[in-house]
């Protein structure tokens, strides 16, 4: 048994499959979803819905978090540590080495109150659930800086990759004057999480989108062993339907609407295949020319192999 929990942190970019990954692996009762912390205190000032029924600071999950960890804050309060966090994610996104000691202590030294409001945040998620692993697809590397930096567990990065093509016509469909912008997003990630790999305690892998599409209980089982939980019996149907339980979910906006509105209690996994029509061509071009060169490298095969998932 570890010291610490771990905390399986799923980076990459938007409309890559991270929300309905992130439920799957939280099935069992050592595995607790936490969904996009980094916007807990944004959700927490607006008070924003959710899963359960109720509103964030009402939530027995949430609510009870909050009051824990930070007693009698105010709507104020909250905005103010979230200044913090894009403050800190700001900075971090503007370094060149995350590897570096030096450059660690500098963040650390620099943004104090967050991360303590971060560690205190995780010490109470860890008290209060007993889960062995915390699962956040918040999809941010920047966050996930900050989480390892308050030491409270051992940080496990899941780099989840999708086709940029395919991120760029569903960006189409839910924000079309966003794409530009998605589609840098895609190639800064990438470089950062290829790049960011050697720094001291940190555990790094990468998933195919389409790996995860094409066996999601095979690839499930891979990444719960990685953390050295096992994939509970009865959570699949078939290779591909999924029994899911919402019991123990507690997901808020903006995680993705369509997964949150449905509470499907049964999901096939299976990847859309409409974005590869070829009237789609010139969104395409795009998103190649926006991500090269990491975009082009994943279409042809080239990504390197030896941090992915192992059988």
């Amino acid at each position: 048994m570890r010291d610490r929990p771990i905390g399986l942190m799923i980076s990459g970019s938007g409309r890559s499959g991270t929300t309905i990954l992130s439920i799957l692996l939280s099935q069992g009762e050592n595995v607790v979803n936490i969904g996009q912390l980094r916007d807990v205190w944004v959700g927490w000032a607006r008070d924003v819905p959710c899963t359960c029924g109720k509103s964030l600071t009402t939530c027995e999950f949430w609510g009870g978090i909050r009051a824990e960890a930070f007693p009698g804050q105010t709507a104020e309060e909250a905005d103010r540590i979230d200044a913090g966090r894009r403050a800190f994610m700001t900075e971090a996104a503007g370094l060149r080495d995350w590897n570096a000691p030096d450059t660690l202590a500098h963040l650390a030294q620099a943004h104090p109150g967050f991360l303590a409001a971060l560690a205190s945040l995780l010490k109470t998620l860890v008290s209060r659930t007993g889960a062995r692993v915390l699962v956040d697809s918040s999809k941010s590397p920047e966050f996930a800086l900050a989480c390892h930096l308050t030491g409270v567990a051992d940080l496990y990065v899941l780099n989840l990759i999708r086709d940029p093509r395919a991120v760029a016509c569903s960006w189409a469909k839910r924000k079309p004057r966003s794409i530009n912008q998605r589609l840098d997003a895609w190639g800064q990630r990438q470089r950062r999480l290829t790049g960011w790999q050697a720094a001291d305690g940190l555990h790094h892998r990468s998933l195919r989108y389409e790996d995860f599409t094409d066996t999601p209980q095979q690839t499930l089982s891979k990444v719960l062993d990685w953390v050295g939980e096992d994939l509970p019996s009865g959570v699949f149907e078939t290779d591909r339907k999924a029994r899911v339980s919402w019991a123990r979910q507690h997901l808020f906006p903006p995680s993705n609407e369509k997964v949150l509105a449905e509470l499907r209690t049964e999901v096939e996994v299976r990847a859309p295949s409409d974005w590869r029509a070829a009237r789609h061509w010139p969104l395409h071009l795009k998103a190649l020319m926006r991500s090269f060169p990491q975009g082009p490298a994943y279409v042809l095969g080239l990504d390197s192999p030896d941090r992915r998932l192992k059988s």
